[in-house]
């Protein structure tokens, strides 16, 4: 049984934290949206409470305000979200109170045993689920825990090509049924993006489009002597508005997203969802699956209560429709 002892380097700690995130950042989006909302409102109440004395302080709050919300409308399109990370020094800090143990790892074609501290943890290949092959790590996963492995240690035993190949094989023993693209249409991607957010997110969404209404309608017309035969239905502009606003938005994100490097197809097997990309293979057991609803233009399934998983229908023939559906409805 090959065994390769191993550190986990400082480097290694800091891809193995590269998608942490602590503490939230206030984004420069919120703080223009919050100053140009402060300034539309002092400028419009000033024009109300002095109209005769000043009006041009009024004026130029409304100006300046109505170019913060258009500059913040246009930061949040363009801009990209940045992860807030613990700093350098706290980092160092982890690594070596938990990371920086000598540690060891075994294995055959059985499974793998890892030994760390005083314990060690036995796992046969039937427990993997997921193989992350990134640039100083390997990482072998199960459904409760991942095994960080650096690449240099297991290429300087000459044991990288072996665990790896021995993990793909693992992974490839559920039998494919077929295999269908995943990337979706932009309007399947909006189509679906927005369903989750408003299946998820109703009563707020409800609520802030009735409150921006109702803001709406007070802005304009509270100070109308007498009122138009169609200014009712200016209100259908508000959700118009912010229907068009989250549509930009999951445009945005569809046109940024990474596509090259995640998974370009999918495997249906009788007993998972085989996702295959350079870097990870993954299986997405369906009797994990927490729910799943199936729109127009493709399937929304949930492996646990917040992450969306999209899988486009527009490349599944009939009979591999059916045959898919059959598999998702026999685990509801």
């Amino acid at each position: 049984m090959p065994r390769v002892e191993y550190t986990l380097s400082f480097e290694n700690y800091l891809e193995m934290t590269e998608g942490r995130r602590d503490a939230p950042r206030i984004h420069p989006t919120l703080i223009f949206v919050a100053t140009g909302f402060c300034l539309l409102v002092a400028g419009y109440g000033w024009l109300q409470v002095m109209p005769e004395s000043w009006s041009m302080v009024g004026g130029l709050l409304l100006g300046f305000g109505l170019l913060a919300t258009i500059f913040a409308a246009l930061l949040g399109i363009l801009s990209k979200r940045k992860d807030a990370r613990p700093d350098a020094a706290t980092l160092r800090r982890e690594h070596q109170r938990y990371h920086s143990d000598h540690r060891a790892i075994e294995f055959d074609e059985n499974g793998w045993r890892l030994f760390w501290y005083e314990g060690e943890d036995l796992r046969p290949w039937s427990c993997l689920r997921a193989i992350h092959d990134q640039k100083t790590l390997l990482i072998l996963a199960t459904e409760t825990t991942y095994y960080w492995l650096p690449k240099a240690d297991l290429q300087r035993e000459n044991q990288f090509e072996n665990l790896k190949s021995l993990a793909q094989n693992a992974l490839d023993q559920h039998h494919k049924l077929f295999s269908v693209p995943l990337r979706p249409s932009l309007l399947a991607y909006i189509a679906a993006w927005m369903t989750h957010n408003w299946r998820r997110h109703y009563r707020g969404m409800l609520l802030g489009c009735a409150v921006l209404t109702l803001f709406f309608y007070w802005l304009y017309f509270a100070n109308s002597s007498e009122e138009s035969a169609h200014s009712p239905w200016l209100l259908a502009f508000v959700p118009l508005l912010v229907l068009t606003v989250e549509a930009v938005w999951y445009g945005r994100n569809y046109y940024f997203s990474k596509w090259a490097q995640s998974p370009q197809s999918i495997d249906i097997t009788l007993d998972c969802i085989a996702y295959r990309s350079s870097a990870v293979q993954q299986l997405a057991l369906y009797r994990r699956l927490f729910g799943y609803h199936e729109f127009p233009w493709g399937f929304h399934l949930y492996f646990d209560a917040k992450h969306l998983h999209l899988i486009p229908k527009r490349h599944f023939s009939p009979d591999q429709l059916i045959q898919f559906r059959k598999l998702l409805s026999a685990q509801s």
